[in-house]
């Protein structure tokens, strides 16, 4: 996971710092004799370049890069903590100490693990018959609503992916358009006078391809983690419903919970 996140990193800083140096080398027409100064001064003129459909882009770009390291993070977090915590709350289960594995749930509120098992321990062991024959379905819809919870977010990941492209295509279209219509109006022909607008109109284009590419890596990536946490969480769950179906139902175990 950190080496296609180190990937997507290097392809965004490669093609922008290959578009800055396209602008400042070799922007045509009246902007051709424009030296900028620095990296800021470039990026400005990018955007401006690019047309309106860069500002969208630059958008899509930060929110992008905010979900990234949030969902990084978290699936970082939680794969950490997943199996020691599980250890942990099965032995102390296993010895019938629960007023220890309430304790430790309460020290892991964070924890998708923590509120299943404490919903496990509630059900189980439950005054009410009706609770206590379906704690095991409960504990499934509870896992399915974490699953989804650990999904969020990453829809918007591959929406971006999807939809940068022909953002900038749609951006290079009206700056084409432009081009034609600035031709038409001088009254000229030739690809000189045209050649301006639509090397600054593909501007947009690149920077779509740019930002769907990190976006696509980065969506593959955390998709990738996600599932691979969900199914050790449902391998858990699996694990701790054997375990406390073991404890008869008039067990006075759970009279704590």
């Amino acid at each position: 996971m950190k080496i296609m996140l180190l990937v997507a990193v290097f392809i965004c800083k490669f093609f922008f710092k290959g578009l800055l140096e396209l602008t400042s080398l070799r922007a045509l027409g009246t902007l051709s004799d424009l030296m900028l100064s620095d990296s800021w001064s470039r990026l400005c003129f990018l955007l401006k370049s690019g047309g309106f459909v860069m500002y969208p882009l630059l958008a899509a770009s930060f929110l992008l890069g905010m979900i990234i390291l949030e969902r990084a993070w978290s699936y970082r977090s939680l794969g950490r903590h997943l199996r020691a915590f599980h250890l942990e709350c099965l032995n102390a289960i296993l010895k019938k100490e629960f007023e220890s594995v309430r304790t430790l749930c309460r020290a892991h509120p964070d924890l998708p693990s923590a509120e299943l098992v404490s919903l496990a321990l509630e059900r189980r062991f439950s005054q009410d018959p009706r609770l206590q024959s379906s704690w095991v379905r409960a504990l499934e819809r509870k896992r399915r609503m974490i699953n989804g919870d650990l999904r969020k977010s990453l829809w918007i990941l591959g929406t971006i992916g999807s939809a940068a492209p022909l953002v900038g295509l749609f951006g290079t279209v009206v700056g084409i358009l432009g081009s034609f219509q600035e031709m038409a109006r001088l009254n000229s022909g030739g690809f000189s006078v045209v050649a301006a607008g639509i090397s600054e109109s593909l501007i947009a284009t690149a920077s779509g391809i740019i930002v769907a590419i990190v976006a696509l890596l980065s969506f593959n990536t955390l998709q990738t983690r996600c599932t691979q946490l969900i199914l050790i969480m449902g391998l858990q769950m699996e694990e701790l419903v054997d375990v406390l179906s073991e404890f008869s139902e008039g067990s006075e175990c759970g009279s704590k919970f």
